[in-house]
């Protein structure tokens, strides 16, 4: 899987000594690959940088009894090149290169790193993330006797008691978690509280579309997981609920809430009987589809653009094709994306780019103005929004192949970006540089 490290990292990256060292080199079983996103003139990044140094050179010099060969490239969030300079001239790592600015927000991006220090493990054959908290493990376990933390299963972080509701009683009963979920199929995390009117609104919603699943006979089963402040909130917020609930202020609320990557409410994600994951946007599909006609709600390889799309807008890299809203229009954007689009969603939970076509309404006006695009149909555009940039393309005519190659052309940082205008990215009294 060389090529999965090499689209991240590049071909080379560099020692302190300004070595280059081939990416490819660093691939291979039993092989961990360590990402540390770190900054001269970050306190807490130089207090971790020692206790990581020790760590990777006892793995080094034999000393550790873990068999799995650790490597870290550094990627820096210093502001300058005299900054990155003082940074990686004493570690004993690699290092992505200062020049390589792009890739760095990138590698931020794709793993969602907001603050340092973090790091995040790969493993180095198969490319697959291990754990993006190696900065909390081996700050817990400084010796790595757990190294290379693997992730838990999702069942072993849920185990224990849950609350069941109980058909006209206030009083929940509680159940053993591997009892109450065994023989179910789907599995709906629902991550709510009663503080929050969003949730509030939907709260009615789930029940009802919970209860049609039950009537049809789907071996579904959902998990409250709850962000109230006080027990009181909390004891309202369930009555009514007839799923299963995870006690209040038990450890597992903020457990399942990392182990699944979930950063607001109200939010239902959905999961396999396995712990594979099916949509993080459940919410959104259930207010699109109130009959379940369509659940479990794979991802599709393109969707619909609507006000509901503000989520992946605002947090991924989206490609765009706006049509006049036809049917025939439609149709045609369709046959230009699908390739492309099934290929990227081929990616599962690494891929980089979402999919969807646009029509003649007010919410993709919006986002035409958002990113300061004319009116001009067809349009193809790729949308970054948290870099603030979107591209697009010029062809005169887009078929599936003039697609396909702008969208590898942008992949492989061929693409020149234009940048968003700040009063387009401001709007009309929105937060600055998002779409609702």
């Amino acid at each position: 899987m060389a090529h999965t490290l090499e689209s991240l990292l590049g071909e080379t990256v560099t020692r302190s000594s300004g070595q280059p060292v081939s990416v490819r080199s660093l691939c291979g079983k039993e092989r961990v690959l360590g990402l540390y996103f770190s900054a001269n003139w970050s306190p807490p990044c130089r207090m971790f940088t020692p206790t990581l140094s020790s760590f990777y050179q006892s793995l080094k010099d034999g000393s550790s009894a873990c068999k799995e060969v650790l490597e870290i490239v550094q990627i820096s969030w210093d502001k300058d090149l005299e900054g990155y300079t003082e940074s990686t001239q004493s570690i004993p790592w690699l290092s992505l290169p200062f020049n390589q600015r792009d890739r760095q927000r990138k590698l931020s991006r794709k793993f969602g790193v907001h603050g340092i220090p973090r790091l995040v493990l790969l493993d180095a054959e198969t490319g697959r993330v291990i754990t993006r908290d190696g900065f909390d493990k081996l700050s817990e376990d400084t010796t790595g006797s757990g190294f290379p933390w693997r992730r838990k299963s999702l069942h072993d972080v849920i185990k224990g008691t849950l609350l069941q509701a109980v058909n006209g009683s206030d009083v929940a009963e509680e159940v053993d978690a591997t009892s109450a979920l065994e023989g179910q199929k789907l599995i709906g995390f629902y991550f709510s509280a009663h503080w929050c009117l969003p949730c509030r609104y939907f709260d009615p919603e789930l029940i009802r579309g919970y209860q049609l699943l039950q009537a049809r006979g789907e071996r579904f089963q959902i998990v409250f997981v709850s962000a109230d402040r006080s027990e009181e909130a909390f004891q309202r917020h369930v009555a009514g609920m007839p799923w299963l609930t995870i006690p209040y202020e038990d450890p597992r609320n903020q457990a399942v809430k990392k182990y699944l990557g979930v950063d607001g409410i109200p939010m239902l994600v959905i999961v396999d009987d396995k712990g594979n994951m099916i949509t993080m946007n459940g919410r959104q599909a259930l207010t699109e589809d109130p009959q379940c006609k369509e659940f479990p709600w794979h991802p599709r390889p393109i969707e619909e653009l609507t006000p509901l799309s503000s989520l992946h807008l605002n947090e991924n890299m989206c490609v765009i094709y706006f049509t006049d809203g036809t049917e025939a229009g439609l149709k045609q954007g369709r046959l230009v994306l699908t390739e492309a689009a099934t290929k990227e969603a081929e990616k599962g939970e690494e891929r980089d780019l979402f999919f969807f076509l646009a029509g003649e309404d007010e919410f993709s006006d919006n986002v035409r103005d958002f990113a300061d695009l004319d009116d001009t149909c067809p349009l193809l555009v790729i949308l970054d929004s948290p870099e603030q940039n979107v591209y697009v393309c010029n062809e005169v005519k887009v078929t599936s192949k003039t697609a396909s190659d702008f969208i590898d052309k942008f992949l492989r940082g061929e693409l020149t970006p234009t940048p968003i205008p700040p009063l387009c990215a401001e709007g009309d009294g929105n937060e600055a540089g998002t779409v609702s």
